[in-house]
């Protein structure tokens, strides 16, 4: 299984980063939705009730565990773990797995063209809604406003000036890059939602997949979007 799984591009990086003790309490408790006491967790992972705390106690602190009070019976645990949103997140999701088999499947029932359209077509459906969302009375999003959005959405985005005296918008992290350098056609999606939200179509003038240090969308000076 775990070989099949490497051919599809899903490797164990994050599992790793996990940690052994940490790791182990997060899976018991992801197995056990209701929640476990101390010494449950003890007594499922061969450890003892003080290893336990202390893993707990770093748990909790990164809001991976919340602590819920029981009942106090004689003799009884007082509190019981359970694991939180966050904490259900620290396991691998595999999105980019699941995006590239869709994206994959759509190359092969649509042209280039089509492809692009339908990519288009999304991207300035989410432009329009940030244009909504953020434009204030009703008009276009600045460089400004757009590049702190994307930075919401995990683009680690900032507008700047260009040498040419116009805006650009530089995104440091490529959400989607493993899919992008397959599937160049993804790009399509940023242009379109920049352009829906700024009402400027920019220039792809850099390109992290294409091996560029960032993906530069450039407004001419004439058309700035600030």
């Amino acid at each position: 299984m775990l070989s099949f799984l490497k051919r599809l591009g899903i490797g164990s990086a994050r599992d790793a980063q996990m940690g052994g003790g940490r790791r182990a309490i997060l899976r018991a408790l992801l197995e056990n939705r209701d929640g476990l006491t101390a010494d449950d967790l003890a007594a499922k992972l061969s450890i003892t009730r003080s290893a336990v705390h202390q893993h707990i106690v770093s748990l909790e602190r990164d809001g991976l565990v919340a602590r819920n009070a029981l009942a106090r019976k004689k003799g009884r645990p007082s509190h019981v773990f359970s694991i939180t949103e966050d904490g259900i997140h620290e396991f691998p999701k595999r999105y980019d797995w699941f995006s590239a088999l869709l994206l994959g499947m759509l190359s092969e029932r649509l042209s280039d063209d089509d492809l692009r359209g339908e990519l288009d077509a999304l991207g300035k459906k989410i432009g329009g809604q940030l244009r909504a969302q953020l434009a204030q009375g009703g008009g276009d999003v600045s460089a400004t406003g757009l590049a702190s959005a994307m930075s919401d959405l995990g683009y680690a985005a900032r507008a700047a000036r260009n040498q040419d005296g116009g805006e650009e918008i530089q995104a440091f992290n490529c959400v989607y890059h493993h899919l992008a350098a397959e599937h160049p056609e993804v790009c399509e999606f940023d242009l379109a939602l920049i352009e829906a939200a700024t009402g400027q179509r920019p220039e792809h003038a850099e390109c992290m997949v294409r091996g560029g240090g960032s993906c530069r969308f450039k407004f001419s000076k004439a058309d700035s979007a600030g």
